[in-house]
Formats: C-alpha cells, sequence, structure tokens
C-alpha cells in the first residue's frame, strides 16, 4: 500500500517505522526534508499547512491512504479537503477537533455535559481575571486558551504571583485566558480511538518531568478496568454525540489527561492524538497491526473488527534524556524501543512487571548514561513508589 503520513515531529517517525516494522511492503511518505536513515519512509519537502499541495500529491501519486500526525494540518482543515475529494484519511475534521485547541471551548462542553473537571472560570480581560482570583483559594492553575502552538499551564501560590501570570498571557497576545482549581495529584493519560460512533481504549500511562529526564509508566497501575468503562460512559460517548450535533463526527485518537481524586476522576484536558513521547509507550505494547487498526477506523468499523485492541500482557517503561547526558558510547538497540528528537532519547523496555521493565531498563542506561543521571531516575522512582 502506497501511505501518506502528514507530519515531521516524532511521532510521525514512529509511525512510518512502525507501519513499517510490521509489513516491510508497504511505501511510505512523509512531509518532512529529514532524511531517512533506516528506509522506513521517503521524505517529501511540503509544509504540513499546505493543505492544496498535499492533495495534489496524494491525487497524482495514486497514494492509498493518508495518516495525520500534524496539528497543523488538523486544524487547517486536512480532512475536510481530503473528504471532498473522497480520499481516506485518519485525521479529526479541523472543527470537530477544536475541543483539543481551545481550552475555553473544552471547558465549556465539559460544563455542559456534567463531565467532572475543576471549578473555572474564562476571561478575555485581564482585568476581570485579576478579580477573579482576589477571592480564589490558592494554588490555582492559570492557561492559554489557544494552544496549538504551546500549552501554557501554570500553578501560582499567591494573588501577586498570579496577577503577573495573567498579565503575561494577555501581554503574549491570548485573547482569553482559563484559570481553574488546582488539584494535588499526579496527571494520567488516557487514550481512546474513535471513528466518531464507537471507541476502543488504545493505552493509559503517567508520567513524570523533572529536570533532566522523564519517565513514563504504561499502562498506569492506578487505572482498573473499571475506572476506563466509566471514562467512556461518562465523557468519550457524550462528547462523540455532543460534537456530531455542531460538527462533522470526530474521527481519530481521542486523548485525556486526568486527574484521580479517592474515588472520582476531573478531565484537565483533550488532545487530538498522543502527546510528546506516549506514542512509543504505546507502540512497545501494541500486539495487533497498527494499519489495518487506523484503516478499520477510518472506513467506521472499529466496532465491527475489534472487541479490543489487543497488547501484550505486561507493562512498558520509557525515560527520556537529554543527549547531552549520554556518555557517548555506542548505542546498541538490543531487544528496546529506541527514538530520538534533536535533542532527546528515548528509551523504552517491556516486561511482565512494572519492576521488570525498570530493571531491565537501568541495566541498559548504566552503559549509555552518566552515573549521576542513574542515581537521580532511581531515586524519582523510590519517591514515587512510597507517595504511591
Amino acid at each position: 500500500m502506497k501511505i501518506l503520513i502528514v507530519g515531521s515531529d516524532l511521532n510521525a517517525f514512529l509511525l512510518a517505522r512502525y507501519i513499517k516494522l510490521q509489513n516491510n511492503s508497504h511505501d511510505i511518505f512523509l512531509t518532512t526534508d529529514e532524511a531517512c536513515y533506516d528506509d522506513s519512509y521517503t521524505p517529501l519537502n511540503i509544509k504540513e499547512n499546505d493543505i492544496y499541495s498535499i492533495v495534489d500529491f496524494v491525487k497524482y501519486n495514486q497514494i492509498e491512504y493518508t495518516i495525520v500526525s500534524s496539528s497543523i494540518a488538523i486544524i487547517n482543515g486536512i480532512a475536510d479537503e481530503f473528504k471532498k475529494e473522497n480520499f481516506p484519511v485518519f485525521a479529526p475534521f479541523a472543527e470537530a477537533a477544536r475541543i483539543t485547541y481551545f481550552t475555553s471551548i473544552a471547558k465549556k462542553i465539559m460544563y455542559k455535559l456534567k463531565i467532572n473537571t475543576p471549578k473555572f472560570g474564562i476571561f478575555d480581560r485581564e482585568n476581570l481575571a485579576a478579580d477573579y482570583i482576589r477571592n480564589a483559594k490558592f494554588p490555582i492553575v492559570i492557561e492559554n486558551d489557544f494552544t496549538l502552538l504551546s500549552r501554557e499551564s501554570n500553578v501560582y501560590n499567591s494573588f501577586s504571583k498570579a496577577k503577573l501570570g495573567i498579565q503575561k498571557l494577555f501581554e503574549n497576545n491570548n485573547e482569553k485566558i482559563v484559570i481553574e482549581n488546582y488539584i494535588d495529584s499526579p496527571p494520567i493519560y488516557v487514550y481512546f480511538i474513535t471513528d466518531g460512533y464507537n471507541a476502543l481504549p488504545l493505552i493509559s500511562l503517567d508520567m513524570s518531568i523533572n529536570d533532566n529526564f522523564t519517565t513514563i509508566t504504561a499502562p498506569c497501575i492506578k487505572i482498573s478496568q473499571d475506572l476506563i468503562i466509566s471514562i467512556l460512559q461518562k465523557v468519550i460517548y457524550p462528547l462523540l454525540d455532543d460534537i456530531s450535533k455542531f460538527a462533522n463526527v470526530y474521527m481519530g485518537i481521542v486523548g485525556l489527561k486526568i486527574k484521580l481524586v479517592k474515588n472520582s476522576f476531573y478531565v484537565l484536558e483533550f488532545y487530538n492524538g498522543f502527546q510528546d513521547y506516549h506514542l512509543q509507550a504505546f507502540l512497545s505494547l501494541l500486539d495487533d497491526n497498527l494499519l489495518d487498526i487506523l484503516y478499520n477506523t477510518t472506513n467506521g468499523s472499529i466496532a465491527d473488527s475489534y472487541e479490543c485492541i489487543n497488547k501484550l500482557d505486561g507493562y512498558s517503561y520509557t525515560v527520556i534524556v537529554n543527549k547531552k547526558d549520554l556518555n557517548n558510547k555506542e548505542i546498541e538497540e538490543d531487544d528496546l524501543f529506541m527514538s530520538e528528537d534533536k535533542e532527546k532519547q528515548i528509551f523504552t523496555s517491556v516486561s511482565s512487571s512494572v519492576n521488570g521493565a525498570k530493571n531491565k531498563l537501568f541495566g541498559f542506561l548504566e552503559a549509555v548514561c552518566f552515573e549521576k543521571l542513574i542515581q537521580d531516575i532511581k531515586q524519582s522512582e523510590e519517591e514515587k513508589e512510597i507517595r504511591i
């Protein structure tokens, strides 16, 4: 099959490599000017926001299927243009995806659908936002509204610092900001795939961000099957139904950032695909054919083709480190999953238990990372286990 992947980020490269790994006969093109070092794709120097050039390439090169990882392409309406040409594409329509780009839209929909989310306010004037926080209970979270370029979300413990945070967001040309109550609980990420009518869980994971490294564990040990079903019933299906009333159906990946409080969960944000470094954690555990999953979703037959998305019976553990913290020893891939971007190296191991996956990766990292970094990672994991 001739496949186009629209994107030039790490997720685009991972998709190309994994699809090629599962079936080497596919001919894959990527909208990037970066050369391919493993023959998994052919680079195309086409800009992600140049939708008409992408459509022309698909039309005149007989591309059979397109997968979009680029948020820029999605918000510029690539799915809408492909629909006009009757080209199959894995991407949500621009209007449907607005819940993932505008915090205010996501919050309003959650409020309307009675989806648990922290108490919030939406403001388009600096003085009104400042008045709101005068009586707020600190700490509070202050966020930008339009998140395509970057999500700016900061926690403030005092009125003076929060007021400066508000001022800075408006000075940076944010038309709206969102202020919400802070929940003192680590974030958890849950991903689903949907054809707009039915949805299936993909993966849950927790992510700990530190100064010099980031760790990801999947699936998250705090997420039970009952909780996944509850999220489907209370969030995903009401959300899909509501979107279909004002836009084309939402088809693609929908991710949630949630926080757990006792027996309840609160939804903070929605995503239209995997966030940075999350995709590798999922692919390391996937036991089904990735392209078949995406293609059946595009055809609207995900529920007919799958009762569930099969994954390995185990856990993955991912460590993301700065390249400058590697000791320049030659890295041998062995049975680990590895990828990289300009500044980071990403390592993932898989085992039947969380501790097994950690110990497996620690053994590898001791050979390629400086000792101080390994000690810091191990100490962070020990502190996390104590908190659990």
